[in-house]
């Protein structure tokens, strides 16, 4: 899958493979990698606007709760699923979110830290609880201490993980969003400095293209 930076791609891989599609992968860091022709979106959304406001408070995940409630007219698995699928694939736009707004109002969101322990460690944004990527995130693994009444922000590092796992969450009923760009679009140059992933222009590889 491919598009513009990744992230909207990461999102419908995301909806492919959960309907059983396992030979479906996103392409890092979308057509900016490909050739330079297609590189803008990735060094316009850089930024180190909110680099100072990063804090090492611990934030601790909610008590266990329920589960999302929806209405479906299906009653099999795979008619509901269907279902799910075909609302969340028109919400893209819908499911996304900014730095600015939620630094703006960072009351308003339960903000996921999808980063190692470590990582969540060196810093994130005031609030953020940290969840491990693929040890969470399931019955068994903390997917019920996220809300069901209020609006949650994901964020990884580049706006693909997190868009990953905000389809996912969405088809499950969840509220959430993804925050474009990750970290990268917030303290890049502090990304960079403590080696989390981020980008860099030496990943735009000059690949032919067609334009037919």
């Amino acid at each position: 899958m491919v598009c513009y930076s990744g992230q909207t791609a990461s999102y419908a891989t995301s909806i492919l493979r959960l309907l059983g599609h396992s030979n479906v992968y996103c392409l890092k860091f979308g057509m900016c990698s490909w050739h330079q022709d297609f590189a803008g979106s990735w060094p316009s959304n850089i930024s180190n606007t909110y680099a100072t406001q990063l804090t090492t408070d611990v934030t601790e995940k909610n008590a266990t709760g329920s589960l999302p409630k929806f209405t479906t007219s299906s009653t099999d698995g795979e008619g509901i699923l269907d279902e799910r699928v075909d609302l969340v694939l028109t919400e893209w736009g819908d499911a996304t979110t900014t730095a600015s707004a939620v630094f703006a109002n960072p009351d308003d969101y339960y903000i996921v830290n999808y980063w190692s322990e470590a990582h969540y460690n060196l810093g994130h944004i005031p609030g953020a609880i940290q969840y491990t990527p693929k040890a969470s995130m399931s019955l068994e693994a903390d997917l019920q201490t996220l809300p069901t009444d209020k609006t949650i922000v994901v964020y990884c590092y580049t706006g693909q993980t997190s868009a990953h796992l905000t389809a996912y969450l969405r088809i499950l009923g969840y509220d959430a969003k993804s925050l474009l760009f990750g970290i990268n679009g917030m303290a890049y140059d502090w990304a960079v400095n403590n080696e989390m992933t981020h980008w860099d222009d030496a990943y735009i590889m000059g690949y032919d293209y067609v334009t037919e």
